[in-house]
Parts: C-alpha cells; structure tokens; sequence
C-alpha cells in the first residue's frame, strides 16, 4: 500500500510531457499508464471525430467518450488539432520543442508524410522519444496490413490454443489481450528510454509492434512447438503439462482446482473422499496424470457434481490445495479485496456525476502513481494547453479559422 505520509513527493514521471497521437486501444492504455506515473500527457484528437472508441456502444454523448473511451484514456489532458492541414501540423512542430515524448500508432509512415515523423521531430527537439506502436512491424511483407486486437489474436497464436478442444469453433480471449499487452510494453519502452535519455543526452526512436508484444505470451510452451516441433490445440481451462489444473463444475457453478505441484495432488483425494485415486498408477507421478488426463478429469468431475462451489472450494482450501470460483465480473467487483487493494478510484464524470474507475495497479511507497483525472472531452484542454505555449486568444481565434482546430 502507499505510505499515505509520503504522497506529498513527486510521482516517478513528473515533469515529462507526453504528446498522444494514439487511438483505439494499445497505445492509449500505455500513454494512460504513463499520466497515471505522473507524465502530462496530451492526447491530441482529430476534431469533429476524435478518437474513434468515444463511439463505442454509444452510451454517452460523443464529445464525452464512451466507457471504453473513459477506461483506456484516464489521467490525461486532451486538444483536438487537424493535422490534415498545415496550420495544424504547424501547431505539432511548436508543441514538440517542449514534449519529451511523442507516440503514435498509426500505419508505418503515415506521421512521416505529414512531416511528424521521427527524422523531422528529432531535428526539432533532439531529446526527443519518439514511441511508434504498428501491428507487425515497419518493414517485411506485413508491415503495411491493418492490425487490431482480434487480428493480432489470430495471427499471434492466441487463438489456436484458447477454447475447448481440436475441431471446435476457435474462442478469442476475452479481454483484448494484445492490445493491453502492446501498452504495457509500449509504456516500459517510454519509461527505459527516458531513462537512458539521462545517460546520454539523447532522444531516440522506439518501435513496437503488436505482433512481437503479443507473441511474448507464447513465452511457456512457444519453444515447445519452435524448437520441439510440438503441436498444441485448445487448452480449455487447463493447462498442457499440469494436471488436474483446471475448471470444473459443480452442482451449482465452476470452481478452480490448481495442483501445481505433486505435494498439492497427493492431499487431494483425500481431502475429496476419494483416497482411492492416490493410489491408482495411472495418476501416480505428474507425467502420468498429464497422460491420463482426460480419465482423471472424468474422475474428478463426476466427484464435484455431487456438491456445490462453496463446499468444495471449502474442504480444499482446508487441505491447503489452491482453489478458488470462476467469478463472474459481478462477483470479482464484490471482493472486499479489491477495497483493501484500492483497485477503484471515484472520479468526476460530466453526465454520470462521480463514476468508479481502475486505479493505476503499481503501488509505490514514496513516489505514488494515481488517477489523477478522468478521460478528457474532445478538445477540452485546447486552451489550457495552447496558452501555456504562449499563444493568446487573438492567434487561436486565427488557428480555429484556418481549421486548425475547433
């Protein structure tokens, strides 16, 4: 927890400013995680469009921002300029020279034939971080195709070992796992880059592709199939080498029976009144219930169903076997955890009053990261932040006439 008597000293990223080009999904969650660690971050928006997850499920106004909007893009400030027009790019080139870091996640080359690009923003302010985020890459025979979190699932593997069992329909993970993996790596380049920064002097440029990100979640049994030629299918709740290591289901839902080790199997049947099974050969070592997997969960399941959830997880956990429900969204948000955890903050919302949002999940004890605001309306700082650079009323009148901005 944070030492409530030392949140008063600066958090770890105070100081750095942070300029967002990104949309959609993996770069906002890295450039959030960035505002949350005490960066100003500047989430620069098309106007009259913004970002285009203000629209999604369309539950609140679109200059608002939906949910989804609100989720992947707290702790930030935001203006909308065009950089479709020159004035606008024009208005980028002044508000680089101050930025410490710049990051995108269009298309390979889109920034550089607006003139944004590294080379041209380098030049402009040499301490530079310029964090560009594609779907496969800047170069080879992919680079150009479009990526979001369901084609990059696809492509990187996800899929083909998500669900239950060869043949059937292939399951996507539910939470969009490549594009919050992407961010998280996106913002630990910005961070090591910053911090190299103070060694030498200089900027750099960082390029991440979603691809490379969410094929490091492949880092457990990857190698098996790379190097060992070994083929994998669906895991279903399990696991390829651990058993039991699943779901199962009793009378009245599903519970988790985790046996990572052997130590954690031989007090398991007994604990089930099935002292019976420690002794069959079949589940003797753990290569042999891995082989006789299939029996063994028959076994198991048929064991389960005759009770429910809350007295299995019960003569488990007294056994001091892991286990635990399959929760239910509503049944994770009723933890008393997560208040011990702070995982939510109470945040100003303007047309739903105050609304919960995550907390930043790191917890430093002398230089706190925190929420610091909600997601910003479409252009809602253009002003603060313009007049900050030293452009007065008069010029931003000029720019909004040119198209520049609203």
């Amino acid at each position: 927890m944070i030492d409530k008597e030392t949140t008063d000293r600066p958090s770890p990223l105070a100081g750095i400013r942070v300029l967002d080009f990104s949309h959609q999904a993996a770069g906002p969650w890295a450039t959030t995680l960035l505002g949350d660690l005490g960066a100003d971050v500047i989430k620069i928006e098309k106007p009259g469009r913004g970002d285009a997850i203000r629209h999604a499920q369309g539950e609140d106004s679109f200059a608002v921002g939906s949910l989804n909007f609100w989720g992947l893009n707290r702790s930030k400030r935001g203006i909308a300029i065009d950089i479709g027009v020159s004035e606008g790019r024009d208005l980028i080139r002044r508000l680089v020279p101050q930025a410490d870091v710049v990051l995108e996640n269009f298309r390979p080359g889109v920034m550089d034939r607006k003139g944004l690009g590294w080379e041209d923003l380098h030049k402009l302010n040499p301490r530079l971080i310029y964090c560009a985020i594609s779907a496969f890459g800047t170069t080879g025979p992919m680079a150009e195709k479009p990526g979001m979190d369901l084609i990059l699932q696809a492509t990187g593997g996800i899929m083909a070992i998500t669900g239950e069992g060869e043949g059937r329909t292939p399951v996507k993970a539910g939470p969009p796992v490549a594009d919050i993996t992407t961010g998280i790596y996106a913002a630990l380049a910005v961070t090591t880059a910053l911090y190299e920064r103070e060694r030498s002097g200089q900027g750099q440029k960082v390029d991440l592709s979603m691809l490379d990100a969410v094929m490091t979640m492949l880092v457990d049994v990857g190698l098996k199939t790379r190097v060992a030629g070994i083929h994998f299918g669906p895991f279903g709740t399990g696991h390829p080498d651990i058993a039991p290591y699943q779901a199962f289901q009793a009378r009245d839902g599903y519970f988790i029976v985790a046996c990572l080790t052997g130590a954690f199997w031989k007090r398991l049947p007994a604990a089930i009144g099935r002292p019976e099974m420690l002794d069959d050969p079949r589940y003797r070592g753990m290569r042999d219930r891995v082989k006789h997997k299939q029996e063994l969960a028959r076994e198991l399941q048929d064991t389960f169903m005759q009770d429910s959830v809350g007295h299995w997880i019960e003569v488990i956990e007294a056994a001091d076997i892991p286990t635990c429900r399959v929760n239910s969204l509503e049944e994770l948000f009723a933890l008393p955890q997560l208040e011990a955890n702070e995982t939510f903050v109470r945040v100003a919302h303007p047309t739903r009053g105050e609304i919960e949002i995550f907390n930043h999940p790191i917890r430093f004890r002398s230089s706190p990261a925190h929420v610091r605001r909600g997601a910003p309306g479409l252009g809602q700082h253009n002003d603060e932040v313009l007049e900050e650079l030293g452009i007065d009323a008069t010029e931003r009148e000029r720019l909004r006439a040119a198209g520049a901005m609203p």
